[in-house]
């Protein structure tokens, strides 16, 4: 019996020829399956008249966000921990670390709630949150000039508030 062509079946008899395809591109069967699958939900979400070629959206979508995973993924190296060492694993040698790593983010939170508001913002816009100080100062409505200012006065509240927390 012959095989049908994905396209007599839809979108979803291309969404496993589409898998295997970006399988092969890049290598992970997970990232894979994740992007096709967030695609087929936004086409499963969308208004089907406003889709018009279903099997294109997929694809150009789920291209998209792998795409994006390779730009964050370039930016932003990770090693998965089966291809660490044991002697490299990352440990929980000291039982108060998490202790004092909570009591660090609490201090963390009162000192910037000791700051004005527009220089608490810019400082977690462009620090905490990575905008550029021109888009912090375009979000505040105010110069660049005031957004350096608002985030080198955070900078030494938080060294003066925290300096307890620092190593000697």
């Amino acid at each position: 019996m012959p095989r049908s062509k994905p396209q007599d079946k839809g979108w979803i008899g291309c969404y496993a020829e589409m898998v295997r395809g970006w399988v092969r591109k890049v290598g992970n069967t997970h990232e894979a399956e994740d992007a096709l699958q967030d695609a087929a939900i936004g086409l499963l979400k969308a208004d089907s008249s406003s889709i018009l070629e279903p099997q294109a959206y997929l694809y150009r979508s789920s291209m998209n966000r792998l795409a994006g995973n390779a730009r964050r993924e370039a930016r932003l190296p990770t090693l998965p921990l089966h291809e660490i060492s044991e002697d490299e694993h990352p440990q929980d040698v000291d039982s108060s670390a998490a202790v004092r790593t909570a009591q660090l983010a609490e201090a963390v939170e009162a000192a910037l709630l000791q700051l004005p508001i527009k220089c608490r913002q810019a400082y977690i816009w462009h620090r905490l949150e990575g905008y550029s100080q021109q888009e912090v100062a375009a979000r505040l409505g105010v110069s660049l000039n005031s957004v350096e200012r608002y985030i080198m006065r955070a900078m030494r509240h938080l060294r003066d508030a925290l300096h307890r927390y620092a190593p000697d």
